[in-house]
């Protein structure tokens, strides 16, 4: 399976397919690429697709395009439209948060705190409910409010702190994703990775 994203802050993906693989199929193992050479999103997404399955002949691909100011039902068909221009023969399925990948990590509050080095921070957070997740104007700049709070940093070493970094690095720190599944996006994600690999499944 190879993940294609548009860039390297989107490579936490690789850690929420994981999850979704392992817990749907915890008998089964999976090898699972970030496709790190189509990054950045510099050429059209057809190169980007056709290029990831050169290099790794995956049985499945997983597209990331963040919906951004689009629909995502456009951006689904905007992957959908570059797959049959390819005639790839193998499953792309889309993953799209909404707005952007940053929306996918509001969910988890320790998290959070643990990518900021201040697991035992008390600061208010004010991290959105998760219904209104997906309806905030700009995720990116809510997860990076939340990060620079949680870090407790003084004035003057805020200045210092790297939230991106700190972004990187919340995934890893997720051990259950479940979370996720109150946002549609993630919702329409998972149903349609886990039907790819059961079809694969029937065909053998």
């Amino acid at each position: 399976m190879a993940i294609v994203c548009d860039g390297t802050s989107d490579l936490c993906l690789q850690d929420i397919v994981e999850w979704i693989t392992d817990t749907a199929f915890p008998d089964q193992a999976f090898r699972i690429f970030p496709a790190r050479e189509v990054i950045p999103a510099h050429s059209s997404l057809t190169d980007r697709l056709q290029k990831a399955y050169n290099s790794y002949e995956p049985n499945i691909i997983v597209c990331h395009r963040d919906a951004e100011t689009m629909s995502l039902e456009d951006r689904v068909f905007e992957i959908s439209t570059a797959q049959y221009a390819l005639n790839l023969q193998i499953p792309v399925v889309p993953a799209v948060p909404v707005r952007m990948i940053e929306s996918w990590l509001l969910t988890d509050e320790g998290a959070i705190r643990s990518a900021a080095d201040n697991r035992n921070g008390k600061s208010d957070l004010n991290l959105p409910s998760h219904n209104t997740i997906e309806i905030l104007k700009d995720p990116k700049e809510v997860l990076f409010s939340a990060l620079k709070t949680a870090c407790g940093l003084p004035p003057q070493r805020l200045k210092k702190f790297n939230q991106n970094r700190a972004r990187s690095r919340i995934a890893s720190f997720i051990k259950n994703f479940e979370t996720l599944r109150a946002l549609a996006s993630f919702q329409k994600f998972e149903n349609r990775l886990v039907k790819a690999v059961m079809a694969l499944q029937d065909q053998k």
